[in-house]
């Protein structure tokens, strides 16, 4: 069984925490947890990333850390991910609310926007909503 590393709770709670681990490198291990918490394909990963295919597989065949704007996706979409299971209780509840579109996001599928930072940041703002009991 393939473990994963954990996100300490200052990477989840501290975006100057995501940018310093981001700028040192995040193990390939990390797009393998996002790929098993999200559902979403090889394809899906790297297009969310803004990379090819081809390099998921380079890194994870030279296990070379994941570096710049593509780590600090990747550990922002995690955190999304982590507070969704959290928000909706199971991570497949999370999951369907992505696909469903959403008011505040003139109903779009908040999916739709996961493939940049200002994106993951709108459906962050629709998770605060949820939680502080406004419609979303």
């Amino acid at each position: 069984m393939l473990m994963y590393p954990s996100l300490s709770d200052a990477v989840m709670d501290n975006d100057l925490a995501l940018v310093d681990l981001a700028r040192k490198g995040v193990d390939v291990q990390y797009l393998y947890l996002l790929g098993d918490q999200s559902g979403f394909s090889k394809e899906e990963l790297a297009t969310l990333l803004g990379m090819a295919p081809k390099t998921i597989d380079n890194y994870r065949n030279h296990q070379k850390p994941v570096q710049n704007d593509q780590a600090e996706k990747l550990l922002m979409l995690l955190r999304l991910f982590a507070r969704g299971q959290k928000l909706f209780g199971e991570i497949k509840e999370f999951r369907d609310w992505l696909y469903y579109p959403q008011p505040a996001l003139e109903m779009r599928p908040p999916v739709n926007l996961l493939d940049s930072i200002s994106g993951i940041r709108l459906v962050e703002e629709c998770l605060d909503r949820i939680e502080h009991g406004y419609a979303a």
